[in-house]
């Protein structure tokens, strides 16, 4: 695969930045009160839940996969962490935690690479059993987070303003940018995703790229559904549904390819940040919140349909 030259590979390399400007404008000319130290700090909270997410995903879709599991697998770590807090120390219930919401991306890696099944179907299915695993430990109830040394996770910002945890997204896609562009291991990953035979006779092992995929994007979910238990400050066994679709979205709107093999990981953050601030006009312009539906499907088919064209 290899992109278009031209004027539409130079817009698509700054399009994000030319949507989210136009955000920018629109908010503040039609509603001021978007750019409050409140609103602004809560578009960053969320936008570091979903852009982990996002991340994750974008790991999968590059190797020509798909994952299903997100929200079950945040929702799985929401309650974990919950449970576990109410017995042992915060830095053990953190670590169990991600320890789990590993096995279950590697359990993922491996139904798809060693079961031979679909992506699609294999972290379906572990959606389905995560969300069931998640509402028999908690009998589906909500449990309240009191520990201020997790809950200030969330709370916690640079200059009263910027959140720890939009930080340390930023800092972690950054890392995984670097990984992906300038060593071994990430080029394999795009080889794998862009041509699989290719990259078998390059002596790639494919089978564990993709179980160790699907691995971190467990690890990454893990970490989200921990920074949005932290915000909600409590535990919920069906938290964060629908964010599978979502990361999926933000992923396609910055341009990761869902046929695999072409992507960047920032572009795909910034696309689950613009997302969020699309769901924060919606809220602040007091529209009818179906219409944040009718974003996500126009915005996923745009963006699919724009990658087609772009990539060649």
């Amino acid at each position: 695969m290899k992109l278009k030259f031209g004027f539409n590979n130079y817009f698509s390399q700054y399009n994000l930045l030319i949507i989210l400007a136009v955000l920018l404008i629109i908010a503040a000319i039609w509603t001021p009160r978007f750019y409050s130290r409140v609103n602004l700090t809560s578009i960053l909270r969320l936008s570091a839940v979903l852009g982990l997410a996002t991340l994750g995903e974008s790991l999968v879709l590059l190797v020509k996969g798909v994952d299903l599991s997100v929200g079950a697998v945040m929702g799985l770590a929401s309650i974990l962490a919950a449970v576990f807090m109410q017995s042992i120390s915060v830095l053990a219930s953190v670590a169990f935690t991600l320890l789990i919401c590993t096995v279950a991306g590697l359990a993922n890696g491996l139904l798809v690479v060693k079961g031979k099944m679909s992506p699609f179907v294999a972290t379906l299915a572990m959606m389905w059993i995560l969300r069931g695993v998640a509402g028999l430990v908690t009998q589906a109830r909500i449990i309240p987070i009191r520990e201020k040394a997790f809950t200030g996770l969330a709370t916690s910002a640079l200059g009263n303003l910027i959140p720890l945890v939009f930080v340390g997204l930023v800092v972690l896609g950054v890392l995984l940018h670097f990984v992906l562009n300038w060593t071994g291991p990430g080029r394999h990953l795009y080889a794998v995703g862009g041509d699989e035979q290719a990259a078998y006779y390059s002596g790639v092992n494919i089978s564990e790229v993709r179980i160790f995929v699907y691995l971190v994007a467990g690890l990454l979910y893990g970490v989200a559904g921990l920074v949005f238990s932290a915000y909600v400050r409590c535990g919920m066994p069906f938290a964060a549904e629908g964010y599978e679709f979502r990361a999926i979205t933000a992923a396609a709107l910055g341009g990761v390819a869902l046929s695999g093999g072409v992507g960047s990981l920032w572009r795909a953050t910034l696309g689950g940040i613009i997302l969020i601030m699309l769901y924060s006009l919606v809220t602040v312009f007091a529209i009818s919140p179906y219409v944040q539906g009718l974003f996500e499907g126009v915005i996923l088919i745009g963006a699919v349909y724009l990658c087609q064209r772009w990539i060649k």
